[in-house]
C-alpha cells in the first residue's frame, strides 16, 4: 500500500505495472484491494492503480459526488498523471462517469462496470443488499477452485501484501464490514441524489460498459441506458456473472478491458 497526502486529505492507493494508467474506483463498501484480479491480470501491460474512496464526513452535506470527483482529480495530480483510463464499479461508476463529464481532458477512456446513472426505486436496505459484497458470499458459491486462486494471488509474496491464505479469502468475503454505517449512509445519499442521465451525452471519452448477465434487471437496463446515451460506447455482457463480475469472472472482465484498450486506444502512451 502507498499513501499520498493532498493538503489535509490522505489517499491510500495501490499501484503496479507500467504503461497506460488505469485507475480503478471501488463500489459502495469495497476497498482498493478488491481489484486484486485486475492487478494480476493487467499489470504486465498497464499501470494499474486502485485507491480507497474518502470515508464519510462529520457533516453529511459535505460528502458529495463532486467532492469525490475532486479527490480523484487530485490523485491524478499527485501521481503526476495528465490523464488516465478511469474504471468504476457500481457506486464507483458514478464517480467515474461524473469525472469523465467534468474532466474530459483527463479521461482517456472510461470503463463502467455494473454501473448506473440514477438510483433504482427500491429501499436502502434492498439497494445495499444488491451492491455491497456483504450480501454476496461469492467465495462460497465458487467453491474450492476460487479459494485456491485467491490464496495464490494474495498469498505470501503478493504485491498487495497479504501473507496467508485465510487472510486472503477473508479480505474479499468480509472486507465490506470495515465500512462504517456513516460512510455507507452518506454514499447512499449520493446515489439517491444523483441523476447523470441528462449529462451522459457530454461524455466524450471512448467508453466500455460491462455488466454481468446474471445481475439484477435494474443493472442490465442501466447498462443498456448507458450504452445508448454515451456517444462513443461499447457494451460487454459477461455470461454467468452477477454484480461483482470483475471478481467472479475476472478473466473475461480483464480480457474485455484489454481488447477495448487495444482496439480503441492504441495511440495512448
Amino acid at each position: 500500500m502507498t499513501r499520498t497526502h493532498i493538503n489535509s486529505l490522505t489517499i491510500d492507493y495501490c499501484e503496479a505495472g507500467s504503461g497506460i494508467p488505469i485507475i480503478f474506483i471501488p463500489g459502495l463498501t469495497e476497498f482498493k484491494e478488491a481489484f486484486v484480479f485486475q492487478f494480476r491480470g493487467l499489470e504486465d501491460s498497464y499501470r494499474t492503480i486502485s485507491y480507497d474512496l474518502r470515508r464519510g464526513l462529520k457533516r453529511s452535506t459535505d460528502y458529495t459526488l463532486d467532492l469525490l470527483v475532486e479527490n480523484l482529480r487530485k490523485l491524478l495530480e499527485a501521481l503526476k498523471l495528465d490523464s488516465a483510463i478511469i474504471c468504476g464499479h457500481s457506486f464507483g461508476g458514478l464517480v467515474a462517469a461524473k469525472f469523465a463529464i467534468r474532466c474530459p481532458e483527463q479521461t482517456d477512456g472510461l470503463i463502467l462496470a455494473s454501473a448506473f446513472a440514477a438510483a433504482p426505486q427500491v429501499s436502502q436496505d434492498r439497494l445495499v443488499s444488491w451492491i455491497s459484497s456483504t450480501g454476496h458470499p461469492f467465495h462460497k458459491s465458487l467453491g474450492t477452485t476460487f479459494k485456491v486462486q485467491m490464496a495464490r494471488l494474495l498469498g505470501r509474496g503478493s504485491s498487495l501484501g497479504m501473507q496467508d491464505e485465510v487472510a486472503a479469502i477473508r479480505m474479499i468475503a468480509r472486507q465490506s464490514a470495515k465500512t462504517s454505517k456513516i460512510t455507507i449512509n452518506q454514499r447512499l445519499r449520493i446515489i439517491q441524489k444523483a441523476d447523470l442521465r441528462p449529462e451522459l451525452d457530454q461524455i466524450l471519452a471512448p467508453t466500455l460498459i460491462i455488466v454481468g448477465a446474471r445481475d439484477k434487471s435494474f443493472f442490465l437496463s442501466s447498462a443498456q441506458e448507458l450504452y445508448e446515451s454515451i456517444p462513443d460506447a461499447s457494451l460487454e455482457v459477461i455470461e454467468g456473472a452477477g454484480h461483482f463480475c470483475f471478481l467472479t469472472r475476472h478473466d473475461q472482465f480483464n480480457t474485455a478491458i484489454d481488447e477495448f484498450l487495444t482496439e480503441r486506444l492504441a495511440g495512448i502512451s
